[in-house]
């Protein structure tokens, strides 16, 4: 897979959080999409109902892309994930607090498509900025 078309790709997943326009997964998701949540539907329409969630719990979101690897069908996409949660995220409920996370995506490419991904965000620096007195000083320590 070239560069060029994988950071066109990428673009459009980052639009369709930035501009808050679903329709930008359709030029990027391929219609039998597997979302790494087994509890989102397969197929295109689980990774649109995954970012509406976002886009409906985060305000003034924004996805940036930091670093961009391609080797043969897999990408690895290095993002900072940011805005101002206003409805639960991953079980934290609203806060009002702004965050900023580290975000990693490795994507498989098929037919010129996204066709399946894996995720990693650090759920502790958000749990930290979101939810700060649930978090213990010393998370590092383990008895």
């Amino acid at each position: 897979m070239d560069r060029a078309t994988v950071t066109e790709l990428v673009g459009h997943v980052l639009a369709a959080f930035n501009e808050r326009d679903l329709s930008r997964l359709d030029q990027c998701i391929a219609p039998d999409y597997q979302h790494p949540n087994p509890a989102r539907a397969r197929g295109r329409q689980g990774m649109r109902d995954a970012v509406a969630d976002w886009l409906a719990n985060v305000e003034n979101t924004r996805l940036d892309l930091d670093d961009l690897l391609v080797d043969g069908d897999r990408v690895a996409a290095r993002m900072t994930f940011s805005g101002r949660q206003v409805g639960e995220v991953l079980g934290i409920p609203p806060s009002g607090r702004e965050f900023s996370v580290s975000v990693l995506d490795i994507f498989v490419v098929r037919d010129g498509m996204f066709v399946e991904h894996w995720d990693l965000m650090d759920r502790f620096a958000l749990q930290q900025q979101l939810h700060p007195a649930d978090v213990k000083a010393d998370a590092t320590h383990r008895p």
